[in-house]
């Protein structure tokens, strides 16, 4: 969605949906456990979370702005990115040894 911020919340275990016109929170989302980095694929407008104490990415519909799926990756996943041409998701271990690969 063009225009919108998402910011992880980590000690709420949430997502704020911030317009990104009005500087305003329009919504908060309950994702897992502390959220430590987001990204959008602008494509799909679909945005992943990092659960960094959960091992797990939150995945969120920007159309909605509900969980539509929780992948388990393990670790304690810290960043998150996504390749919006080929819908790959990446995110790493907060050890800085192992990085995660979630496919479409």
């Amino acid at each position: 969605m063009t225009g919108t911020v998402y910011v992880a919340n980590t000690g709420s275990d949430s997502v704020s949906v911030i317009s990104g016109r009005t500087n305003t929170v329009t919504a908060t989302i309950t994702v897992g456990a502390n959220p430590t980095g987001d990204a959008v694929n602008p494509v799909t407008d679909t945005v992943y979370v990092a659960n960094i104490s959960g091992g797990t990415v939150s995945v969120i519909s920007g159309w909605t702005g509900r969980v539509i799926a929780t992948v388990t990756v393990g670790g304690n996943p810290v960043g998150v990115a996504v390749n919006p041409v080929t819908g790959t998701v990446y995110t790493d271990d907060n050890s800085g040894t192992t990085a995660f690969v979630i496919s479409r």
